[in-house]
C-alpha cells in the first residue's frame, strides 16, 4: 500500500498531489497546518523563511506508516525551505526502514533546496530516499500541470515502486 504525505499553501501542490494518489492509486494524507487561520499575513511570511525547522501544531500530529510499503511525501517549495507542516510530521513519524519518494513544487531552483533539505531530515530518521522529482508550476494552467505531472511520473517510472 502507498500513502502520498502533502501539505498544501495553494492549490497546485494539491492539484499535483491528486493526480500522483490517481495514478499510484494511492491514499492521500493532507496535513493541514492548525494555526494558519489564526495568523496574519506577517507572522505567515515568518514561518515561510524560518520554515525547515519550525514545529507547528498539524493534524494530523501523527501518522502510522506501518500498513504502508511506499511513502510519498511532497511539500511546497517555501523560498528553498520544506513547509513547516511537513517538517513537523517528518519529526511526528516513525520512517525506520521505509521507502520513500520525496516532491515538491517550485517556481524556480529553490526546488532542489527543498529536496536537499527533505532528504536529509528523512534518512536522520532512517528511513530510504528512493527518489525525488520537482514539478515546475509557474505560470501553468491545470492542464499543463497534468501533462507535466504525468511526464515527470512516467520518467520516473512510479509503478515500478508502487
Amino acid at each position: 500500500m502507498t500513502a502520498i504525505i502533502v501539505y498544501s499553501i495553494g492549490k497546485k501542490m494539491k492539484f499535483v498531489s491528486k493526480i500522483i494518489a490517481q495514478k499510484s492509486n494511492s491514499e492521500l494524507i493532507e496535513v493541514k497546518d492548525l494555526n494558519k487561520n489564526d495568523e496574519g499575513i506577517i507572522d505567515s511570511i515568518k514561518k515561510t523563511f524560518t520554515g525547515y525547522d519550525t514545529k507547528i501544531e498539524i493534524e494530523p500530529p501523527y501518522i502510522d506508516f506501518s500498513d504502508y510499503d511506499l511513502i510519498l511525501i511532497g511539500s511546497p517549495s517555501n523560498s528553498g525551505k520544506i513547509s513547516p507542516a511537513i517538517s513537523t510530521i517528518i519529526d511526528n513519524c516513525d520512517f525506520k526502514n521505509k521507502n520513500i519518494i520525496i516532491y515538491t513544487t517550485s517556481t524556480s531552483r529553490h526546488g532542489y533546496d527543498v529536496l536537499n533539505r527533505m532528504k536529509k531530515k528523512i534518512e536522520e530518521k532512517n528511513a530510504y530516499i528512493l527518489n525525488s522529482f520537482i514539478i515546475k508550476i509557474g505560470n501553468k494552467s491545470d492542464d499543463e500541470l497534468k501533462i507535466n505531472t504525468l511526464k515527470v511520473l512516467k520518467e520516473l517510472d512510479l509503478d515500478l515502486y508502487t
